[in-house]
């Protein structure tokens, strides 16, 4: 079964009342009756009644009665199965919508070079007091410039350097990809220079390639669907002024280490991991309410635990109407504006949120709701540490033998064999009541597995049908 962000909502069942008792009393009560007026229209004139004819005649009555009961159980007991059997499939569908949901990917480590030095936790005002560069284009602080080698040369350093152990231990023994996002092609031989410099073992088994920023939300989608996820990823992001061009952003350049899940399972005692950067959900500016009212449903972490909120690039209808979702949603979060902070954003700020919200996860700050636009309208996504666990889901006994059934047999079938005694049946018909009798177990079996079948059908059908008329 396709996941989607669509939450299931397949409502369960109510199991109901059983039969009321005094069904059985009136079932008793009738056939005391019928048999009573049975035995005095046939019995003997001057047999005794105190005989074994008599008390067969008693003990077949009872057996009818008991057969009445069972049936009466039937309906109710198979109404019993059908909704535990339902229910559990409600609870599991949504137990595997909420695992889907809390997909999510491993930062290890990260760097942001900004204007503003310090600029998470200045925003945050864990330091100093927050920059305000409204409409500015600004460049990267002078002591990121260089006078031996390119600018771009040296800032891939910077943001390179802090790797270097990470690059040294697992290149060549794991996939280790660096992905670049700059808007020169040039760039990526800068690239190599840096790790030509730097004297690393094993850098010709590294997998180095370029793209053009903006590209990190494909990719990522691709990873939490379980595609091309390599055991590491450094992912860097430059937007830097071009000589001789004015310039349309403020600088910025990011660096995301990220790990694969077995690694850091592996190398638990060598990895430590910084945040975990959860399933994105994508809305229209005029769905954001809905699309966080969904995202919070899902729980990938506990709701308390979300603390800021992060934005950049958001056009002005898509701002507003995420800080009136998160009101609607019950969230009073701090709203941290980057773009208000350090001027006119580019295409790497994207990474840049999620590499600040990262940093601020590592200083205990909780979990951090980013916002940013994207194709759909707004994308929202959770950095944090804390996953919220996903109750477990029992399996429920859906029984092959039905108790009532079996039961209103097994009084059927010792009657028929007093009353075939009594009237001096052949052998035959003993066998043909005992094969009957045995028949009924494997037909009780496959029309068990046949209704849960019919059942399941009949759920997935729905929630395909419900999936379907949602995405129209």
């Amino acid at each position: 079964m396709s996941m989607s962000w669509k939450t299931p909502d397949i409502p369960e069942h109510e199991h109901g009342k059983p039969p009321s008792v005094w069904l059985s009393v009136v079932a008793f009560i009738v056939t005391l009756a019928a048999g009573i007026v049975f035995m005095v229209l046939t019995w003997e004139h001057g047999k005794s009644a105190i005989s074994g004819p008599f008390f067969v005649q008693v003990l077949i009555l009872l057996l009818a009665w008991g057969t009445a009961c069972a049936l009466m159980y039937v309906r109710y007991e198979n109404w019993i199965d059908e909704v535990d059997w339902w229910n559990y499939l409600c609870k599991l569908t949504r137990a595997h919508w909420r695992y889907w949901a809390q997909a999510h990917l491993s930062m290890v480590g990260s760097v942001a070079l900004t204007p503003e030095a310090e600029l998470a936790e200045r925003l945050l005002g864990l330091e100093g007091n927050a920059p305000v560069n409204p409409g500015k284009v600004l460049p990267l602080p002078a002591g990121l410039v260089a006078t031996e080698q390119s600018r771009i040369e040296f800032v891939l350093e910077q943001l390179v350097t802090p790797f270097a152990g990470h690059l040294s231990r697992f290149a060549g023994v794991h996939a280790f990809h660096i992905v670049l996002q700059s808007g020169s092609e040039q760039d990526e031989s800068e690239l190599h220079a840096v790790l030509q410099k730097l004297k690393l073992r094993n850098l010709d088994l590294v997998k180095v390639l370029r793209t053009e920023p903006g590209t990190e939300q494909a990719m990522f989608e691709q990873w939490l669907s379980g595609n091309g996820m390599p055991d590491f990823c450094l992912l860097l992001g430059c937007q830097l002024h071009e000589e001789g061009q004015e310039p349309s952003w403020s600088e910025a350049a990011v660096g995301i280490l990220f790990a694969s899940a077995a690694m850091l399972t592996r190398y638990a005692d060598k990895l430590k991991l910084q945040a975990r950067l959860f399933r994105p959900i994508s809305s229209a500016s005029d769905s954001v309410n809905d699309s966080l009212n969904t995202l919070l449903a899902a729980v990938q972490t506990p709701k308390e635990r979300i603390k800021h909120l992060w934005l950049s690039r958001l056009p002005r209808q898509a701002r507003h109407a995420t800080l009136a979702a998160l009101k609607d949603a019950g969230l009073e979060l701090p709203a941290h504006d980057v773009d208000r902070a350090i001027g006119k954003p580019g295409p790497v700020n994207s990474l840049l949120l999620q590499a600040l919200a990262g940093e601020m996860v590592q200083h205990g700050q909780g979990t951090q709701l980013v916002a940013l636009p994207d194709s759909e309208g707004v994308m929202l996504n959770l950095v944090g540490v804390q996953t919220a666990p996903v109750p477990k889901v029992e399996p429920v006994y859906f029984g092959g033998l039905s108790l009532s059934v079996s039961v209103g047999a097994s009084c059927t079938f010792v009657a028929l064999l007093f009353m075939l005694e009594a009237v001096g049946a052949r052998s035959g018909w003993f066998w043909c009541v005992l094969v009957g009798f045995l028949l009924l177990i494997p037909i009780q079996f496959g029309v068990s597995i046949l209704k849960r079948r019919l059942m399941e059908d009949d759920f997935y059908q729905r929630l395909h049908a419900q999936t379907t008329q949602t995405s129209t």
